[in-house]
């Protein structure tokens, strides 16, 4: 046995007080902490502490801020009139030794006594492993292969409660500096949710924001304003803060605006894509059990350009439905309401307040694309409010996608004198999936359209958040005139030839706005050659970033 393994059994379950604290015991703990002691650090001391008022919590904090020592406290308890814990930190030994066993409390003074080296590692965990060697374990089980590091309920952690080592709040993993700086230097997406955090854990976080760090979720904290924000990284993209009580009194327009101002490159928020002018369609927010990143991925695609169009140009419906597309519109108006509606809520819908014409129904059945897109281009033209949307996948394979989305929207009038009408909408889609190598195609085959009237509380609580530029919509097998027009503003905006002009707004799939903001960000960067423009003094370009606010 080593002298200092036989020094340390020496003082086994040693009670350390004010009496007994020599020098010699003093030098023996000085020496294990200069020599970092490996027999130490399998040694877990007892804290005893008398007639303490408060929670543990509370204790742990005030320990912590008095000896200005971290340590990581395991199995705590309280019996009678003393609470104990055990640690295995020297330091934190040292110090209380150095302050005489006292500290205070709410103007009290609270004595401490010690049992050193009371119990082994062994003993606390039933395993040789200090408790260095648990918080690394569990840290980098929670690092994924994609470098998402995931700190979310860590108290919580299995290992700790088995383990009953209590680590109350995350800023505690800063006294780990060594594994904090390997995760740091490998981490791209940190979360942090869901660990009663009142502030940002900027000690912490130190680790990451030198690294690759990009992404951090910060949501359902206690994080009480704004302005706890100001520290992070500028380099964060992707950012999750809902579920604080610095979201509760903001509107969503101020929530966004003031969030992408402490974070200028800031591309989602809340899982949310942003623009240059605010928060694309949340649509997946809305699922009421998020489906699989393929599922998101069409069913987001589908409705921000089905809705795009249909709100703005319904003669390219054709596109989405089948040949043989089956579609009904039913509605529940009374006879008044529909005296009051234009003559399409009658002449092709389904009413089931009408049992008189209810032999009709099957003339309200349209079987092809024609037909369907017909009756759709009759009703009025329409603002559909995506914010309101509840979208819901039932099926999704390789052969079929049954989709269903509730919502609002209104139809403007145009008359001052008469209100807007609002109603609210069930869409259910059902889809045939072909596959066509390399990509699936999606046709809906069969539409179930149900309309009614908007209650009040749907008219309060839609089109609140008036956000430019939600959608941009892409043209699908744009006609030649189109193509022309479009065409002919891109070269008169950037002077390309005619062949690059067209090349580049099919990569866009016609999106005049995306296609100029490429442009000028290659541009900027020198990277389109001479030859690509009409004329060769294309140096004189004023800054065209202007334009694209203009396009749009």
């Amino acid at each position: 046995m080593s002298t200092k393994r036989f020094q340390l059994e020496n003082y086994k379950k040693y009670l350390l007080n004010r009496n007994t604290a020599s020098t010699v015991v003093i030098s023996y703990i000085e020496n294990c902490i200069v020599t970092e002691d490996e027999a130490a650090k399998h040694s877990f001391h007892k804290i005893m502490v008398h007639n303490w008022p408060g929670s543990h919590i509370e204790l742990f904090d005030t320990l912590m801020d008095y000896f200005q020592s971290s340590f990581t406290p395991v199995n705590c308890t309280s019996q009678g009139e003393i609470t104990t814990f055990y640690t295995s930190s020297l330091n934190f030994v040292m110090k209380v030794v150095k302050h005489d066993f006292m500290f205070p409390y709410q103007r009290n003074m609270f004595n401490l006594d010690l049992l050193f080296n009371d119990r082994s590692s062994a003993d606390c965990f039933d395993n040789r492993v200090t408790v260095d060697d648990v918080v690394a374990g569990v840290v980098s089980n929670r690092m994924s292969d994609k470098h998402e590091l995931d700190l979310s309920n860590f108290d919580k952690d299995p290992e700790f409660i088995e383990k009953r080592i209590h680590f109350y709040k995350l800023s505690m993993l800063s006294q780990y500096k060594l594994l904090m700086i390997r995760m740091g230097r490998d981490t791209k997406s940190l979360n942090l949710s869901n660990n009663n955090l009142s502030t940002i854990p900027v000690d912490l976080l130190n680790f990451f924001i030198k690294g690759d760090l990009t992404a951090i979720n910060l949501s359902h904290n206690e994080i009480p304003a704004l302005s706890e924000l100001q520290r992070i990284s500028s380099k964060i993209e992707k950012l999750w803060i809902e579920g604080n009580p610095l979201c509760e009194n903001l509107d969503p327009s101020t929530y966004v605006k003031n969030i992408v101002m402490r974070f200028p490159r800031l591309t989602e928020l809340d899982g949310i894509t942003l623009n240059q002018h605010g928060v694309m369609l949340p649509f997946f927010k809305n699922f009421l059990e998020t489906p699989d990143k393929r599922t998101k991925m069409v069913v987001e695609k589908f409705l921000t350009l089905y809705f795009a169009h249909y709100d703005s140009n319904r003669k390219k419906l054709p596109n989405f439905y089948d040949g043989k597309v089956s579609l009904t519109i039913n509605t529940s108006f009374t006879e008044a309401e529909r005296a009051a509606l234009p003559p399409a809520y009658t002449n092709f819908t389904r009413n089931a307040l009408d049992p008189q014409r209810r032999k009709q129904f099957r003339s309200k059945v349209f079987r092809n694309s024609h037909s369907c897109v017909h009756a759709l281009c009759s009703l009025p033209r329409s603002e559909h409010d995506p914010t309101t949307f509840s979208v819901d996948v039932l099926r999704h394979d390789k052969k079929c996608m049954i989709l269903v989305v509730d919502g609002t929207y209104r139809e403007k009038s145009f008359n001052p004198e008469q209100p807007d009408r609002y109603f609210r909408f069930r869409r259910t889609f059902v889809f045939n999936i072909y596959n066509m190598t390399p990509n699936s195609v999606y046709h809906i085959n069969n539409e179930i359209f149900s309309i009614s009237f908007a209650t009040k509380e749907h008219i309060d609580n839609s089109f609140q958040i008036p956000i430019r530029n939600m959608n941009s919509l892409v043209l699908i097998n744009p006609e030649s005139e189109e193509r022309e027009a479009i065409s002919r503003a891109f070269t008169h905006i950037t002077q390309l030839k005619k062949t690059e002009v067209e090349l580049r707004l099919k990569i866009h799939s016609w999106d005049l706005r995306s296609a100029v903001k490429e442009f000028w960000d290659e541009l900027k960067k020198n990277k389109i050659s001479a030859d690509k423009f009409i004329e060769d003094d294309y140096d004189d370009f004023s800054d065209t970033s202007s334009l694209i606010d203009e396009v749009d």
